[in-house]
């Protein structure tokens, strides 16, 4: 009997167990150390704070928090990494520990929650300017709430992901709802760090180690971005190609221009070696010792050297000059250089015809990148209580309003470009006739796939035209290579056998995406039959999701799909207003603390 479809890559009772498990445990764990430390008793958690504190120069509630949050980050990225390779290589799992590649993740999250909970237990003068009030003795800073709440976000996408795959069934796709929520809640925990930072900056003043730190967040701000571009970078992306080149020019720009805007020459190399030096590790510990697909990443080199650029030439005084313009610069002369990265190692390569959408969008998406990151560089140097930021020029309610707006208008033009790009079509009417060229027979059957379209021009400036195979033990990517008019051959055989899933894709226009079987198993869990293609017969191109998510239920109504990622959004939503709210409260206590300084009042700081 056929298992029912709704439960196909759910959890079973063990991995429920074990997650709610060790979520109680932390949970209980962490009550006992807050109302330990909160009612003044010693704790082996507080000593070491006290200890490290002493060490790197920060108050106690600042001092655990770095490292922990960084290995919790490098978990996450290394899990999420291993884990859509695994998918990609072996198909879907069973649950939240179907793969071994979902602790990392899971423990990770945990880390996340946790660096955000210790210097709310820990919280003690000094503390910075602008604190959230919990009890008449008990403050904590702006940037240990921010952390709790992203990674209380992503932690809660882990039940929420198995609930979605039993009313659904299996979207494999890195960009299912509850995946987003998970990646996103530990991708936005990163600004709250570098908020952290500009805390401490207040209180103690920079040195080395803390701009390190801060370049550390900058680079991990970097490296995290790009998990949103996880599909295109291993192979199989899902959405429209244009998504590619923004994604980059977005998270390239403002990553770069959060760190510029304050710091002196050079500094974003420093952020590009960390990201280069960790995501290269990262795609060859997946790739290697682990023996799964490699993972590709672009260079964002040509993209460091146009904000450093800009900076030497017009200087970082006026930040939101400085955003603008690199970012529009990213957004097409670091576009047309990733373009010819792709030529060079991308799994897919752009083709040239893409290029004057992806400038056009490009130079919007990269300006208004640009202008959130000179946002993010205003709040926390005025956090921290930089000179410059808390000038009484700069100060002004309606100085402070205009850069408020700039910030919201780079945002809107960012969110709306990239809506925009989203949406997918497949409009009906191709059809392939198939001719297979045997190279493998018996057991492991393989061959060469020649189709001739109808209409011929089918596949005229294709964003790709290609040969895939995945979940079968590994992946088989080749370009369908013209032989003739309308006839296209694939460059390598494809396999016909086990568990590989045997499709050609086709993406033209901005977002028409469809796709034609060669090959698929039987698959009595979700009641679909095997799929063989035989030579000579006429296949249509389908909708690529019926591909690509064959396990995805078809029963579901519409306005169900359509509620779940209108849920991520509203989520997404609360994590930037968050964001926005945070920081800036903690840039007016910076703002507001500097100018009993520069009044000289001393005395109350001290009180």
């Amino acid at each position: 009997m056929a298992i029912p479809l709704a439960t196909t890559g759910t959890a079973t009772f063990d991995q429920i167990a074990i997650v709610t498990g060790v979520v109680g445990l932390l949970y209980v764990a962490m009550a006992v150390f807050l109302w330990r430390e909160r009612t003044g008793r010693v704790t082996l958690v507080g000593r070491l704070a006290d200890t490290i504190g002493r060490l790197d120069g920060v108050p106690r509630w600042a001092a655990l928090s770095p490292y922990i949050h960084v290995v919790s980050l490098l978990a996450c990225a290394f899990g999420v990494w291993w884990d859509i390779a695994v998918h990609i290589d072996k198909g879907r799992d069973t649950g939240p520990f179907g793969t071994p590649a979902h602790y990392p993740i899971f423990f990770g999250i945990l880390g996340v929650i946790v660096t955000g909970v210790l210097p709310i237990a820990l919280a003690g003068k000094p503390l910075p300017a602008r604190t959230i009030k919990l009890t008449k003795n008990w403050r904590i800073p702006c940037s240990a709430a921010l952390i709790l709440v992203c990674g209380t976000f992503a932690l809660v996408g882990f039940p929420l992901d198995d609930t979605w795959h039993r009313l659904f069934g299996e979207d494999v796709t890195l960009w299912g709802p509850t995946h987003l929520l998970m990646i996103g809640g530990v991708v936005f925990s990163i600004f709250a760090r570098l908020l952290a930072v500009a805390e401490v900056e207040q209180l103690m003043g920079t040195n080395k180690r803390r701009l390190f730190q801060e370049v550390a967040s900058v680079g991990a701000l970097l490296i995290a971005w790009d998990l949103f571009s996880t599909e295109f970078n291993y192979g199989v992306p899902q959405f429209p190609l244009i998504l590619h080149p923004l994604l980059i020019a977005f998270g390239a720009a403002m990553g770069f221009t959060i760190l510029r805007a304050r710091r002196g020459p050079g500094i974003t190399f420093g952020a590009l070696a960390i990201y280069l030096l960790v995501r290269g590790i990262i795609a060859w510990a997946v790739n290697q010792p682990l023996g799964e697909i490699l993972g590709h990443f672009p260079l964002l080199i040509v993209e460091a050297i146009l904000v450093e650029a800009v900076a030497l030439a017009l200087g970082n005084k006026n930040r939101f000059r400085l955003g603008l313009i690199a970012g529009a610069l990213i957004g097409t002369v670091g576009v047309t250089a990733e373009y010819a990265w792709s030529q060079v190692w991308m799994p897919i390569a752009w083709p040239f015809s893409i290029l004057p959408s992806a400038l056009g969008y490009g130079v919007v998406v990269g300006a208004g990148a640009g202008l959130i990151g000179a946002w993010l560089a205003t709040r926390y140097a005025e956090v921290a209580g930089e000179k410059r930021a808390t000038d009484v020029r700069n100060t002004r309610p309606d100085v402070i309003r205009r850069t408020h707006q700039f910030g919201a208008i780079g945002l809107v033009a960012v969110v709306a470009v990239i809506f925009f790009c989203v949406p997918r079509s497949a409009e009906p009417g191709v059809t392939g006739t198939v001719s297979l060229e045997r190279v493998a027979t018996g057991a492991e059957p393989t061959a060469y796939v020649t189709v001739k379209l109808d209409p011929a021009n089918a596949a005229d400036d294709a964003r790709w035209f290609e040969a895939m195979s995945w979940q079968g033990g590994g992946r088989v990517l080749h370009p369908m290579k013209k032989i003739a008019e309308g006839t296209y051959r694939s460059e390598d055989a494809l396999p016909m056998y086990g568990k590989w899933k045997s499709m050609i894709r086709l993406h033209t226009g901005a977002r028409n995406m469809t796709a034609m079987w060669v090959y698929a198993p039987e698959d009595a869990a979700i009641e679909k039959p095997a799929i063989q293609v035989s030579d000579g017969q006429t296949v249509a191109f389908i909708n690529e999701q019926e591909t690509l998510r064959r396990e995805e239920r078809t029963d579901v109504p519409r306005w169900m799909w359509t509620g779940g990622y209108a849920l991520l959004g509203v989520v997404g939503l609360l994590e930037i207003a968050g964001i926005a709210w945070l920081v800036g409260r903690g840039a007016r206590g910076g703002r507001l603390r500097a100018a009993h300084l520069a009044a000289g009042d001393r005395e109350r700081e001290t009180a």
